[in-house]
């Protein structure tokens, strides 16, 4: 709901597209999937983790590139044309992810925030920049859903072999072992823990 939503019901992505996803753990990749399913022309995956751009390469990112990395911000500009994205999604409540965001952004373009940071972060931006580029900022809980139309669509997706689920699930544990499977999520070594009730 929150990835697929964030990209299909706040950003309402065109075809043809530039998106850029920051952060590639399950909420990032299915915002890199929904880009792939709305058209997108071009889908930059950024994380901090190398191992999580592969995996968003197989989701459907035509291009995966390690965050922090020298020159990020102009890598992103030259793989979009010269312009910058017409999308990006912050996908991590990362305060410098979001403070770092709008410089990938091409006049006009909008930027999505779906992570959510600690209670009482704050980020930063230029709204003179911001203004005379045309550009917005939208906020998306979990995915703008609309659970009625939303929930249907995406079984309809995940029948049809559109939508990958099944990939998302790292580990399946036991109610018992909840506090181990949090803490796997926590540490940023799985995308998706799922608990079982037996």
């Amino acid at each position: 709901l929150t990835g697929l939503g964030a990209v299909r019901n706040t950003a309402k992505v065109t075809r043809g597209s530039s998106v850029v996803v920051v952060g590639c753990g399950g909420v990032g990749l299915n915002v890199v999937q929904g880009a792939s399913l709305a058209g997108a022309a071009t889908i930059v995956a950024v994380d901090t983790a190398r191992d999580k751009l592969g995996v968003a390469r197989s989701f459907g990112a035509t291009h995966a590139l390690p965050a922090g990395s020298a020159g990020l911000q102009e890598q992103i500009i030259e793989l979009t044309a010269g312009r910058g994205a017409d999308y990006v999604f912050v996908s991590v409540g990362s305060k410098l992810a979001l403070d770092r965001s709008q410089r990938y952004l091409a006049p006009g373009g909008t930027l999505v925030v779906v992570g959510m940071p600690a209670s009482g972060v704050t980020a930063e931006y230029d709204p003179g920049d911001l203004a005379a580029r045309g550009q917005r900022i939208l906020g998306s809980k979990m995915g703008s859903s609309r659970i009625h139309t939303d929930i249907p669509l995406l079984l309809d997706l995940y029948r049809r072999g559109d939508l990958r689920l099944d990939e998302l699930i790292s580990g399946r544990f036991p109610l018992q072992d909840i506090n181990a499977a949090v803490a796997e999520v926590r540490d940023g070594n799985t995308l998706r823990n799922v608990i079982t009730f037996e």
